[in-house]
């Protein structure tokens, strides 16, 4: 068995599948139309905006009789069928593409289309294979990925309005986890944000649960199909997170903030100014104010304090009942009510 590792413009690739010469293995390859629309605009705009993708492996084989040569999709089925697809015109990038929504393949400018045709796809070429060898490296290659974190089943399971509108706040606001070092690199390529994300969003609409897997996946299963809440829900996030980092910025300069600290903060944010859509019970005496705050310099120096006595671990301090709720079992109800309503006492005090 032979490998060559080489690469082609997607317009060979395409040509290839139109005129025969590129099929797919049926043995090996699932069968098509797994992926759902959004998922598709996804990868279309993945090679419109030059990103990398996974390479192709392709299997050769000459018929000895007509003397003609034919490639087998070994890996790549569904990124293949995808550009022949959209290149038919057969269907249009959903809104999951910010630049190029509601777009066939026939309303790209000149410029652009050139560039997806041109665009150089990573191929493995095996030769000479036998069926033992092709079904053994197909194995392989299904074996190599690593377990899927919650998040990661998530965003592979479900398609639709949810998971889409959790991609749209992560580009908008990883930038600034990655940046103070609320998330570290690692974290982020396994979805750690969308995970963070996800659990600030549950909180308006299910008030502070106790951290569970159940439970979130449940929030994408019930709103994968219809959103109703997403417009209003993105200007809320995006309108706390804005305030957040215009007002207390220097507070995640100074600390390492814990991703569990930056959902109770946006958590009582988001509280003061609009409440939350569920009937989550506070305190009988803490009614949301209709403002983030309403002396932001105060609460951030207060903020600085707080977040001193929990980088110091001091359980004798001014926020002493705060620093304990940091200490351990940070994800059960008890805990994040604790932070919250902490938290929201202060905001409250300016």
């Amino acid at each position: 068995m032979k490998i060559i590792r080489n690469t082609k413009p997607i317009s060979d690739l395409y040509n290839g599948m139109k005129s025969g010469d590129i099929i797919i293995n049926k043995e090996y390859q699932r069968s098509p139309g797994l992926w759902p629309n959004n998922s598709r605009s996804y990868f279309i705009d993945t090679i419109l905006n030059e990103y990398p993708f996974p390479k192709i492996v392709l299997w050769q084989k000459i018929d000895i009789y007509s003397q003609k040569t034919t490639s087998e999709i070994i890996d790549g089925q569904q990124r293949l069928t995808t550009i022949r697809d959209y290149i038919n015109n057969k269907f249009k990038l959903s809104y999951v593409s910010k630049k190029y929504s509601n777009k066939f393949f026939d309303d790209l400018d000149d410029k652009t289309k050139e560039m997806l045709l041109t665009y150089e796809v990573s191929l493995d070429i095996i030769t000479s294979g036998s069926n033992e060898e092709i079904l053994e490296i197909f194995k392989r290659i299904n074996s190599y990925t690593l377990p899927l974190n919650n998040q990661e089943q998530r965003f592979a399971t479900y398609q639709g309005e949810f998971k889409w509108f959790i991609n749209e706040l992560t580009e908008r606001i990883t930038p600034f986890l990655s940046k103070t070092k609320v998330l570290g690199d690692r974290d982020i390529s396994r979805m750690l944000d969308d995970d963070l994300l996800t659990e600030c969003c549950q909180q308006y609409l299910k008030g502070i649960v106790a951290r569970s897997t159940k439970k979130l996946d449940l929030l994408y299963k019930e709103n994968d199909i219809f959103f109703p809440e997403k417009d209003i829900l993105f200007q809320i996030i995006m309108g706390t997170f804005d305030f957040l980092k215009d007002n207390f910025y220097n507070i995640f300069e100074y600390y390492y903030v814990k991703p569990y600290n930056f959902y109770s903060l946006m958590g009582a944010l988001i509280y003061n100014k609009y409440g939350f859509l569920s009937n989550f019970p506070v305190d009988s005496y803490i009614e949301k104010k209709g403002v983030f705050c309403e002396n932001p310099e105060y609460v951030a120096d207060q903020l600085l304090q707080m977040f001193t006595e929990i980088n110091d671990k001091n359980e004798n301090g001014k926020y002493s009942v705060m620093v304990k709720a940091c200490a351990s079992s940070t994800h059960s109800v008890k805990s994040r009510r604790t932070r919250f309503v902490e938290l929201l006492k202060l905001i409250q005090l300016s």
